[in-house]
């Protein structure tokens, strides 16, 4: 059934013109996501492979994409886990903006860190009730960005530089999270822990990029915020995500605020919607 859901997935997109430029000339961009799918010649599909130096956090994004799987069932068990006696309406998780953020544990780690038990609710502030009107956004409670990365998808690879400008602006206000993901179609979009924290550190390790670079010639600083195993990709498709990068912001009370998928404002639009524009060097 997967297969069938992927298959669709690429007729859908070819049609819809979602391997095209990231930026069109109408100014209207459309999300390129690599999905680690490859051609019946066996080439991985354009938008894996792109020129260096173009940006690649689109402004204005939309992906075309199917659910790959039905996530009733997991969001069901969330729900009857987490209801208290006190609160008899079941909690509604899911990725849909004004859902909540599902109950997220994995291992995780800090740049130059070791992968340890963690869990996305550690962030959550529940009795969060929106910005107090004297105050920005963020400067009471920390908002949350996920990201969803491959370390071999060729524009997580160019994105990493965009991120490193996001995180240097808006860490006060937003804590980032890069969720590093594996496809399993694909052997060279298949990263071991040791190279997401390579990855991540900018440090020596061959097999990034579709393994054809060292790890130490990303572009952009180091990640200097947390990073999820995600391999075996249980959260992205929690999350609904069908390729890489992808992104979501999610408000202090752990609510889905802003879906890429879903929006027509582009990332840095509800940034700065959010959080102020990006300060000029």
């Amino acid at each position: 059934m997967r297969s069938i859901l992927v298959a669709l997935l690429l007729c859908l997109a070819a049609l819809s013109g979602c391997f095209g430029d990231i930026f069109s000339d109408d100014n209207e961009s459309t999300a390129e996501i690599c999905t680690g799918e490859e051609d019946e010649d066996g080439n991985l599909a354009e938008s894996c492979d792109i020129e260096p130096n173009v940006p690649t956090i689109p402004d204005n994004s939309t992906i075309v994409a199917v659910d790959p799987i039905d996530n009733t069932n997991n969001s069901t068990d969330n729900e009857s886990n987490n209801t208290s006696s006190n609160n008899t309406e079941p909690v509604d998780y899911g990725p849909s903006e004004g859902q909540q953020v599902p109950l997220i544990t994995a291992q995780a780690r800090s740049l130059n860190g070791t992968w340890e038990n963690w869990s996305i609710y550690d962030l959550i502030e529940s009795s969060w009730n929106g910005t107090p009107e004297n105050m920005s956004n963020g400067s009471d409670h920390k908002w949350i960005m996920i990201e969803f990365v491959s370390t071999d998808c060729g524009h997580c690879w160019n994105a990493a530089d965009e991120m490193s400008e996001l995180h240097e602006n808006y860490s006060e206000n937003l804590a980032f999270l890069t969720f590093a993901v594996n496809f399993s179609s694909n052997n060279r979009f298949n990263a071991s822990q040791e190279e997401i924290a390579a990855f991540q550190d900018i440090t020596s390790h061959e097999g990034c990029y579709q393994e054809s670079q060292n790890c130490d010639q990303r572009p952009g600083e180091p990640h200097n915020w947390t990073y999820v195993d995600d391999r075996d990709q249980t959260w992205m498709y929690e999350l609904s995500v069908t390729g890489t990068p992808s992104f979501f912001i999610i408000s202090p009370d752990g609510e889905v605020f802003w879906n890429q998928k879903e929006s027509s404002e582009g990332l840095y639009e509800v940034l700065e919607r959010l959080f102020g524009p990006l300060s000029s060097e």
